[in-house]
């Protein structure tokens, strides 16, 4: 089995590892000399765990553990120890093998297989975990040093310009934008003695642990073992929903009534201001802001603080956001992709905004088995149908 590598959508950094600087509007196969075995016939079986990106870079992840990046890297964020964009993707020197790679707007944040955490890229809000006045940014991926009574962290997720980490306890902890916290219960005491210990988080909720983060802008979803959700962060556009819970920029946190969805959630993403999630009778649901396409049905307003069924979705594979648009890999390796679509990133061949769930025709003679998003930038994994 060949696997290939497919991008499109914004690449003024380089970000689609193309080598070149050319936005695209349709799926192009990404060359990757250093990724494929040495013996012919040329293949990537079983060897990118993910790709990811964040506001215009990417990261591979490797089976093996090994890191590839490439795009923009103003701010050090692809780790290479210098702050020139990458158009190809390059390999990164880490000392462990990564598990995970989550990216902020121009930070990375890598959790390894040991459950560490490295960082790299801005740190102007203190999204790295550091006083920002000491560690403005690191041009190299930097051990976070977590206190000594942390468990192993087992998911991070990285927003705009924060970052959250959940451990194998089950807590959530996050770091991050300079905003004031009114709420004097979301501090941790470690936070109070000093920000350079980066916890800025609640232990949620009680009896039911917490399993998997995703981040949007200035919000982070959660999703329990049991199912159920909660978010906190600065909850705009009804992402709480609970359109009391939108006043201004104080952090928050909302539980999501379960009531809401058939069944108990299994899957959550988000992207700047919009969640989807997947139920586990197959449904898919979709709230938040609605003004690019990005919740894949009709929205009379700007947002929509209720979860509604996207119609045209049932037996999807894997589900990711970008800042604006969406896209879904189905069990029966279709892609679909809808939302902004102002650089191409829904691979329709124009730049018209998508309202709903829409077939990448380009790979329609592959079968897609996993997608990754930028903020505005689009990848997929594929396989030959024969």
């Amino acid at each position: 089995m060949t696997v290939y590598l497919y991008s499109w959508g914004a690449n003024s950094y380089g970000q689609l590892g193309l080598g070149t600087r050319d936005d695209q509007l349709l799926p192009q196969r990404v060359p990757l000399p250093d990724l494929y075995d040495a013996s012919p016939p040329l293949t990537l079986v079983n060897r990118i765990r993910s790709v990811t990106g964040g506001g215009g870079h990417s990261i591979i992840v490797k089976d093996d553990g090994s890191l590839f990046v490439c795009g923009s890297n103003c701010k050090g964020q692809l780790g290479l120890n210098h702050c020139n964009d990458v158009p190809s993707f390059t390999k990164v020197d880490l000392a462990e093998a990564v598990q995970k790679v989550s990216a902020g707007w121009d930070f990375t944040v890598i959790l390894t297989e040991k459950g560490d955490i490295f960082v790299c890229g801005s740190n102007e809000f203190g999204q790295l975990g550091f006083h920002p006045g000491r560690l403005p940014q690191t041009l190299t991926p930097m051990k976070v040093p977590l206190p000594e009574n942390y468990w192993k962290i087992i998911d991070i997720a990285a927003g705009l310009r924060h970052t959250s980490v959940l451990t194998a306890e089950g807590k959530v902890y996050s770091w991050g934008i300079k905003r004031k916290i009114k709420d004097e219960d979301l501090l941790n005491e470690a936070v109070k003695k000093s920000i350079e210990i980066p916890v800025l988080g609640k232990e949620m909720p009680v009896g039911d642990k917490i399993v998997k983060l995703c981040a949007g802008s200035f919000h982070t979803l959660v999703l329990t073992e049991n199912g159920n959700l909660l978010i906190f962060g600065t909850l705009k556009y009804g992402t709480s929903t609970q359109e009391s819970l939108s006043k201004g920029d104080s952090i928050q946190i909302a539980s999501i009534p379960n009531s809401l969805f058939d069944s108990p959630i299994i899957k959550i993403a988000s992207g700047w201001t919009h969640c989807l999630v997947e139920s586990a009778s197959g449904k898919v649901y979709s709230w938040g802001r609605g003004n690019y396409g990005q919740l894949g049905r009709s929205c009379d307003h700007s947002h929509d603080s209720k979860p509604q069924q996207i119609q045209e979705l049932h037996g999807i594979k894997s589900l990711e956001c970008g800042s604006e648009h969406s896209l879904v890999t189905t069990v029966d390796g279709r892609l679909l992709a809808w939302g902004w679509n102002e650089h191409g990133m829904c691979a329709t061949g124009n730049e018209d905004n998508v309202q709903t769930p829409t077939a990448v025709k380009a790979l329609s003679d592959f079968l897609c088995l996993d997608c990754g998003s930028g903020a505005g930038h689009c990848f997929a994994l594929c396989k030959d149908k024969t």
